[in-house]
């Protein structure tokens, strides 16, 4: 059962990652574009403009479309077996069951760290600070996801104590406590230039956000409905009935 649930997270991946890269090339990349052309005039201007290893027509197609693959059917394996783990443990459906982690995941791994540290355009940011603001970032990360299993945890355990009524408030509460407390005693860093435009800002985090709900979102409506036919007996029995493979 966990092979399938595994290779059905991992084609939810790749489908999503179809429908992310159209969002990207079309969108995205013309942002970055506009930031990359900011950026080689800033360097000529100063006098150190770099030969691109990797040329942008291979960045933009194939490197874009690997990267984003790479993540979209990695995160489906990883909700294939946190599925395996806790189905029938949360008193949810195996849609719901994927819903829930995929949401709790965006939460956790997305949303918080880029409050704190959203994405960056080309040309923003020192390459002097880049390694510790990646440790930053990351570190940021665990511990964000690692408040998420303590809020959850607790959450569950007021479930199994007193009802549902207030486990997910309560669940919530802790998890937006400690998101707070992480947010306010990582360091700020701000880098942007001042003569950076602020509409290309914002347009390339708002396309950053919106391209990482697709990912996350995407993967809670196709794995979640992949996972609804391979868990669900009444959805086995009815495909089966009709002639259609279950996996």
């Amino acid at each position: 059962m966990l092979q399938k649930l595994l290779l059905a997270g991992m084609l939810s991946g790749l489908i999503v990652a179809l429908l992310s890269f159209g969002f990207a090339r079309v969108f995205s990349e013309p942002t970055v574009e506009r930031a990359i052309a900011l950026e080689e005039q800033s360097a000529v201007d100063h006098s150190h403009a770099e030969e691109e290893t990797v040329s942008r027509s291979t960045q933009r197609n194939l490197g874009l479309l690997t990267g984003i693959a790479s993540y979209s059917v990695a995160l489906g394996g990883i909700l294939a077996v946190g599925l395996g783990c806790l189905f029938g443990r949360l008193g949810m459906g195996p849609r719901s069951t994927v819903w829930t982690m995929a949401s709790l995941g965006y939460v956790s791994l997305v949303l918080v760290p880029q409050l704190k540290y959203p994405a960056n355009p080309p040309g923003v940011g020192s390459a002097e600070t880049i390694g510790s603001r990646t440790e930053l970032y990351f570190l940021l990360v665990l511990l964000s996801l690692a408040s998420m299993v303590v809020a959850f945890w607790i959450g569950h355990r007021i479930r199994r104590s007193q009802g549902g009524l207030f486990s997910v408030p309560v669940g919530a509460l802790a998890f937006g406590s400690m998101a707070f407390i992480l947010v306010s005693a990582f360091p700020d860093i701000s880098e942007v230039p001042s003569d950076f435009p602020d509409s290309l800002l914002f347009t390339f985090r708002a396309q950053s956000a919106i391209l990482q709900l697709i990912v996350w979102g995407g993967l809670g409506a196709v794995f979640g409905q992949f996972a609804k036919r391979i868990l669900d007996p009444r959805a086995s029995r009815i495909s089966a009935n009709a002639g259609i493979p279950n996996a």
